[in-house]
């Protein structure tokens, strides 16, 4: 615990030297991830040099099964043996300090544009470490057809009387962004007329601008135009001169931008951390890839300025979509970042704290509002998790949820010291993570390529004979029986979410016109908020905006029922603790009974030795296939109520869309509340519940058609009769042994 310090003595309270800046990798976890890259790669040669020698199984004709099947595995493995990334996603609003904190963990004090003013970056940026000894850049531009469909979009902004509020802050990035590609004026032109024209800058055939250097200092300043937030500078003041150079004015073009640097001491190969902008995009390209960028994530830190961190609503609804990402994404860690904490001061925390003691240092008020912030918002976010996910849930349960950070304290330490800043407890985080994740990902790729080459081996030294295969109808059957089981089982646990799916819709039915009735009233003292519903209408019910945010008609009107099947929904499909309800556990419970089976086999039938552990690798590989295939799955049902409701509506989008001309605003108004009110009545929201049933009805039916074809297919390779040529195969006696003691050293 800090010792209490008079505020006279706060400016002594941090030795004026220095310190030495720790490591992210202590000197052991260093050697372990080398370990793991060295393994990684020797394992990669040897599977190269092992298709090397199969490669001649390609021109065989008539290749019989068994080979054809070995071939494919071996080839498939070498393709996907590089270490999966890692993405941790930055994910907080316009000034929150993420790339101030990015900067931080990558310790490049001001490599990503920073200000202490207002907000810097304006795209998505995506950086990450690799072996090359270059800093590199690539800034991926919308497509030609993606940026009309964008001018589509910012003319209709401007198809309004001049004279009504002129500073909407939509109208106003619409005029910057055609002013910035075709020149002073194009707010002015037709949408016929700018896709006829030519833009007043240079922009790449390719849609891509690559940048190299051999410095960290060049490429930020090569690399500042084209992520930094220009758009609101004008005249010859901060930045203003920029303003006219090409790269940016190329702002309203970037799609997203890709960094690598070289290999770092603090950041580990592997891992890429996504900047993600706060609300999302206007652009549909770009608001797609958002979504996405979110749902891709393994672990996501939603951050926070310590002066916005209460109240906040942006804060409320980024939290929200990385809970959903926990869901429906492959995220399965949120942590929370509040930065800045040296704003804090005595004075305010004294004001706050009346009964505090008189002689309490600066350096003990940002402690102790530290220790006050991890107490409310992690009891705040564990309650807003417990609603949507099991209260067991691993990153529910997680200790570390809340961190309250400062990097100009970390450069710069004058208040706190360098581990008070908790900046070496995020890298901790990101440390821990990558080497399991590797450890995990390195250990399952080498036990796959051992009962693969075992196999081969067998089949390289014993001659088969042909004739039909004996037994093998005793485990078509029993795998079949299996199957069928697993099929029930899964139909039982879904048909769980009918009842509750009942319920979200009667109080779907009940709440649809408060629902409607709150986003009308958003821009109820807007003079412009009829153009704001056009673009909403234009983007089928959903838009995104600089002044009202993101708006979804659709997923409003979906949201009773999502309330009522959240929690039933992440319990079935969950990875962690789980409970006779989750489809994992099902799913599990038939693969456990399927290698049991297939042990009691070979022990029966005195099956060759090598056989055995073929089957159960494959067995593990085929359920792991399935699990990826109902992780992707799994989004399309989460999403396919408000998508059904989307669907529906969509005609009267467009209809309202076309609208113009004398009380607009009134004529879409009624157009689009009468429109639901129809719908309700002829059971909009029922429609988007059977929707939702259909697809986990099509998942059953995906998962017994997968596991049949996947496992006869392979119990027909193990049983294979036919009469094979010896001197086809090749000799992996020695890479098997060599992958064997990696695995023992594992």
């Amino acid at each position: 615990m800090a010792m209490r310090r008079g505020a006279e003595n706060d400016a002594a309270e941090v030795p004026q030297r220095r310190p030495r800046l720790p490591d992210a990798f202590q000197q052991e976890e260093r050697e372990t991830l080398r370990k793991y890259e060295k393994m990684e790669e020797r394992v990669r040669k040897i599977l190269t040099a092992s298709c090397e020698k199969i490669s001649h199984l390609f021109h065989l004709k008539d290749m019989p099964e068994h080979l054809a099947y070995l071939r494919d595995r071996i080839t498939t493995l070498s393709s996907k043996l590089n270490f999966e990334p890692i993405y941790i996603g930055l994910f907080g609003s316009s000034g929150a300090g993420k790339s101030t904190l990015l900067n931080t963990i990558l310790h490049k004090r001001f490599f990503l544009p920073v200000s202490g003013t207002r907000a810097c970056t304006s795209c998505q940026v995506q950086i990450s470490t690799c072996g090359s000894r270059e800093y590199r850049a690539k800034i991926f531009l919308l497509s030609n057809e993606e940026w009309m469909d964008e001018v589509r979009s910012l003319l209709a902004f401007l198809e309004t009387d001049r004279e009504a509020d002129e500073n909407d802050s939509d109208k106003d990035h619409a005029v910057r962004a055609l002013q910035a590609v075709y020149g002073e004026g194009a707010e002015n032109r037709t949408y016929d007329e700018l896709v006829k024209a030519k833009p007043a800058i240079t922009i790449p055939h390719s849609r891509v601008i690559d940048l190299k250097t051999a410095e960290a200092e060049v490429l930020s300043q090569e690399l500042d135009p084209y992520i930094r937030n220009l758009e609101g500078n004008e005249g010859p003041g901060e930045g203003g001169a920029a303003l006219h150079k090409e790269q940016t004015r190329l702002w309203p073009l970037i799609k997203y931008v890709q960094v690598t640097l070289p290999a770092s001491d603090f950041v580990p190969e592997g891992v890429i951390f996504v900047d993600i902008p706060g609300t999302g995009d206007s652009n549909k390209k770009r608001d797609e890839m958002w979504k996405e960028s979110i749902l891709q994530c393994t672990s996501i830190w939603v951050i926070a300025d310590v002066e916005r961190v209460d109240g906040a609503r942006a804060h409320e609804n980024m939290l929200k979509e990385a809970i959903t990402a926990c869901m429906i994404g492959k995220c399965s860690d949120i942590t929370f970042v509040v930065t800045k904490m040296d704003k804090i001061s005595r004075e305010e925390y004294m004001r706050d704290h009346p009964n505090a003691p008189k002689d309490l240092s600066t350096h003990d008020a940002i402690l102790e509002t530290k220790k006050d912030l991890k107490t409310r918002k992690k009891r705040a976010i564990r309650h807003k998790m417990e609603m949507r996910l099991p209260s067991d849930t691993e990153v529910v349960e997680k200790e570390d949820l809340v961190f309250t950070v400062s990097a100009k304290e970390y450069w710069n330490p004058t208040g706190l010291t360098i581990e008070e800043t908790e900046i070496s407890m995020l890298g901790d985080q990101i440390r821990k993570l990558c080497l399991k994740v590797k450890r995990n990902q390195l250990q399952y790729r080498i036990r796959e390529i051992l009962v693969i080459f075992s196999l081969l081996d067998f089949f390289h030294t014993v001659q088969l004979n042909p004739g039909p295969a004996p037994h093998q109808d005793r485990l078509n059957a029993f795998v079949s029986t299996k199957i069928q089981k697993l099929e029930k089982t899964a139909q039982d646990i879904f048909k769980e979410m009918d009842l509750l799916l009942t319920n979200g819709v009667k109080s779907a039915q009940n709440s649809h016109r408060k629902k409607i009735e709150n986003i009308f009233a958003i821009g109820e003292k807007s003079k412009d908020f009829h153009m704001t519903l056009k673009a909403v209408c234009k983007g089928n019910g959903v838009y995104m905006f600089r002044v009202f945010h993101r708006i979804n008609i659709n997923r409003s009107l979906a949201e009773p029922i999502y309330a009522a099947i959240e929690m039933t929904f992440a319990n079935i499909f969950r990875k962690q603790m789980l409970t006779r309800k989750s489809l994992q556990a099902a799913i599990n419970e038939f693969s456990t009974e399927v290698k049991g089976e297939f042990m009691a086999f070979v022990r029966d039938t005195n099956m060759n030795e090598y056989k055995l552990p073929f089957l159960l690798q494959e067995t593990d590989i085929i359920m792991r296939a399935l699990e990826r295939e109902i992780l992707l799955k799994k989004k399309a049902i989460y999403e396919s109520l408000e998508l059904s409701i989307q669907s529906t509506l969509t005609p009267y989008y467009q209809e309202a869309e076309k609208i113009s001309g004398k009380d607009t605003y009134k004529q879409i108004k009624s157009i689009l509340t009468k429109s639901i009110e129809v719908e309700v009545q002829q059971e909009m929201f029922k429609k988007a519940k059977e929707r939702m049933m259909s697809q986990f009805r099509e998942l059953t039916e995906q998962m017994s058609t997968k596991l049949s074809k996947d496992f006869l297919g392979m119990l027909s390779v193990i049983f294979s009769q036919c009469d094979t040529p010896v001197s086809v195969l090749p000799d992996l006696q020695e890479e098997y042994q060599e992958i064997l003691d990696m695995l023992k050293n594992l």
